[in-house]
């Protein structure tokens, strides 16, 4: 399958905008300017889900019918999640049962919740979301479900309901997240897999018009309309969410973000090596995609700490603030270019060695238009 570097520098905008959505906006609080400057950050993990469900709908069509579809597929998916997460449980654990820092490791959430994949289930029972060392992980919970279920989906609906299945999503999960709200719940519609589905359909979508044939020039049209009218109206959303951030997430935020982040991908994709996307190729683009998924998950924990360090809370208000801001960065991603380099991408390689997808002859199901991931 062709390799769209395009797709890493879409990664890397979606990991930069969540740490500067942690490291410059949200120390401050909701009155101050940086805030209001870099709310839109919160919405990286949406991109990310974009991608994600681009990606791996790509991967299972392009192998249907391989005879070794699961174990593939689920090998390689643990080889890449799997290593750096249980790093972060050990840790978790230990810090949990020695009592090294209840701030950081303390929370109402069971802890097997966190080894089974569930804690997004369980900050939904408890309106929270647990010890802040794991807090983040509610993304990685929606991931692994995506992961667990949706092949499954593929395999077993015939292909010309897929993309109707997916587009059922698209309204059924902004209903869910109404219904929600309404009823009172602030975390079901942010965390919970089946009210988040429609970011990842909408990806999913995408992949699946690569094996249908050209996209028609009215759809194109329409699509690119879609994306110009949403990022214009990208101000409008940063100042609404800014004010009143669960009501106008949960009535129309995240169907926004779907519909902005899904028509960027599909431009991207239609304009690839193109030089207009020049900066989506770059290295430094390329170097955060790589490092993105471990500065996910240790960006606010090294924030935190470092301002520990230094007897602070988090804050860019003073240039005392700055400056250990950016050494929790210049830390942060010291440590994840290492994870990278010296334990993740060797096991990536060896996962891919150990499980391959084995196509019977003549049985590949093949993108009508050239590969796209």
């Amino acid at each position: 399958m062709e390799k769209i570097r395009e797709i890493d520098g879409l990664r890397a905008a979606a990991i930069l905008l969540v740490v500067a959505w942690h490291y410059l906006g949200a120390p401050d609080g909701p009155q101050s300017l940086p805030w209001r400057l870099f709310i839109f950050g919160r919405s990286g993990v949406d991109l990310f889900f974009v991608l994600s469900g681009y990606l791996i709908t790509s991967i299972l069509l392009q192998h249907r019918r391989s005879p070794r579809y699961f174990s593939a597929f689920y090998g390689r998916r643990a080889f890449r999640i799997l290593p750096v997460y249980a790093v972060m449980l050990a840790i978790f654990f230990v810090g949990r049962s020695s009592g090294v820092s209840r701030t950081f490791f303390e929370g109402p959430l069971p802890w097997w919740s966190y080894a089974l994949g569930f804690q997004n289930i369980w900050m939904a029972i408890q309106q929270s979301y647990g010890a802040i060392w794991l807090n983040g992980t509610w993304s990685l919970a929606i991931e692994e479900q995506f992961y667990l279920l949706f092949p499954l989906i593929v395999l077993w609906l015939p292909p010309a309901w897929l993309p109707r299945f997916l587009m059922a999503m698209l309204i059924v999960s902004p209903l869910g997240r109404i219904v929600s709200y309404e009823a009172g719940d602030r975390f079901s519609y942010y965390v919970l897999t089946p009210l988040r589905a429609d970011i990842l359909a909408v990806g999913g979508l995408i992949a699946c018009s690569a094996f249908t044939g050209p996209v028609p020039a009215r759809l194109r049209r329409l699509v690119k309309a879609t994306f110009a009218v949403t990022a214009c109206a990208a101000p409008l959303f940063a100042f609404l969410i800014g004010r009143d951030t669960d009501f106008h997430m949960a009535l129309w935020g995240h169907s926004y973000l779907v519909a902005l982040y899904g028509s960027a991908l599909f431009m991207v994709l239609e304009n690839r090596n193109s030089a207009a996307l020049a900066i989506l190729r770059s290295r430094a683009a390329e170097f955060f995609a790589r490092i993105s998924y471990a500065l996910y998950l240790v960006h606010i924990n090294v924030l935190i700490a470092t301002f520990w360090m230094f007897g602070g809370q988090p804050t860019i208000e003073t240039g005392k603030g700055v400056a250990v801001t950016a050494l929790a960065l210049a830390t942060s991603t010291l440590i994840c270019f290492m994870s990278y380099r010296y334990f993740e991408a060797p096991l990536i390689r060896m996962g891919h060695r150990k499980f391959r997808f084995e196509e019977a002859s003549g049985s590949t199901l093949a993108p009508s238009r050239p590969a796209t991931a």
